[in-house]
């Protein structure tokens, strides 16, 4: 395969009835490719998880249409406000007057600072509060890893679907549009080394205690894991058995501190 030397963005992919992926992928020189997924729940009140890249602002836009008109968009549910989540939000704002931006008081705080948003278009969540649209129940879930305070995954009971939000993503080798393209060692070695760069802090995590947390995951029992740095999963064991025998062990040695500065600053680029 030739290599990827721009960020491009792919057609949208059907997760569930109701959920699409909706991938881009950026090179990362020396260390291959990193994906960075947006989500979109369709329904009676179509709700959208990040907005992606803006350097991809025109791709990625022409994509969310392609599957939702823009009036009938209601929600936009924000991760965390890093670059790579929030890039497009204003202009996704400006081109969908109906939808309301759901995140919670430390989002709104950072994103009061970076100047992003629209404070009088935020639905704020209450810790643990579950949050309904459509007739769905999305219960707030703190990710076994992330790199921002504010950081809200989810559970979506109705089709058992798991946003880890930045957890669980992995650098990988060469572009893929499904977990199953990617060899076993390839993921385990990307998974360790997206986290160098996204949570260093958890190499020095008691194993006990993430052993804890992958259990209540675990209990979940999710059908379709959704992170924002990795194609869909279908299932969760085979990511947290990764997670249980590679960290907590040091970082990666494939990513240097250049590698980290290198990815953080195109992710962090507006």
């Amino acid at each position: 395969m030739e290599p990827v030397n721009q960020p491009f963005q792919s057609p949208a992919q059907r997760v569930t009835g109701n959920w699409t992926a909706l991938q881009s992928t950026f090179p990362v020189p020396d260390l291959g490719v990193l994906p960075v997924n947006a989500f979109l729940l369709k329904g009676s009140e179509p709700l959208l998880v990040d907005t992606g890249l803006s350097a991809l602002s025109d791709a990625f836009v022409d994509t969310l249409d392609g599957e939702v008109s823009l009036t009938d968009l209601r929600w936009i549910w924000l991760s965390h406000t890093d670059p790579d989540h929030i890039g497009n939000l204003d202009r996704i704002l400006d081109l969908a007057p109906n939808a309301q931006v759901v995140t919670n008081f430390l989002g709104a705080g950072k994103m009061g600072l970076l100047g992003a948003g629209s404070p009088e278009r935020f639905r704020l969540l209450e810790p643990g509060e579950v949050f309904e649209t459509g007739g769905r129940r999305l219960h707030q879930v703190r990710p076994p890893y992330y790199d921002a305070p504010e950081t809200m995954g989810f559970f979506d009971e109705n089709d058992r679907v798991l946003f880890a939000a930045d957890a669980f993503g992995a650098l990988l080798p060469e572009p893929v549009t499904s977990i199953e393209q990617i060899a076993a060692t390839d993921l385990r070695e990307g998974l360790v080394g997206w986290s160098t760069v996204d949570a260093p802090w958890l190499a020095q995590m008691e194993q006990s205690s993430l052993a804890g947390i992958l259990r209540e995951l675990e209990r979940l029992d999710p059908r379709h894991v959704l992170s924002g740095h990795l194609p869909v999963a279908h299932g969760i064991q085979p990511l947290t058995d990764i997670l249980r025998t590679a960290y907590g062990r040091g970082p990666s040695s494939a990513v240097n501190p250049g590698h980290a500065a290198e990815v953080e600053a195109v992710l962090n680029a507006r």
